[in-house]
């Protein structure tokens, strides 16, 4: 599960997981980050089906993979 971090200080881990026979990528806040949803709304964490759309969320908010 790696962790990713982003230049404001928010971190993030990114999970690829089996559910119901299909392939899910769920990203999870950590500490006081928060993940916006579809919506704008304020979320701990967000579930995305295909991996583009959660890369390119990862992208669009500045996250990179840290050990």
């Amino acid at each position: 599960m790696p962790r990713l971090e982003n230049s404001r200080g928010e971190a993030l881990y990114y999970n690829v997981v089996e559910k119901n026979g299909k392939i899910q990528y769920v990203l999870k806040g950590i500490g006081s980050t928060v993940i916006l949803g579809r919506d704008k709304q304020r979320r701990r964490s967000r579930i995305f089906t295909q991996e583009a759309q959660a890369e390119q969320y990862l992208r669009r908010h500045g996250f990179e993979v840290t050990y």
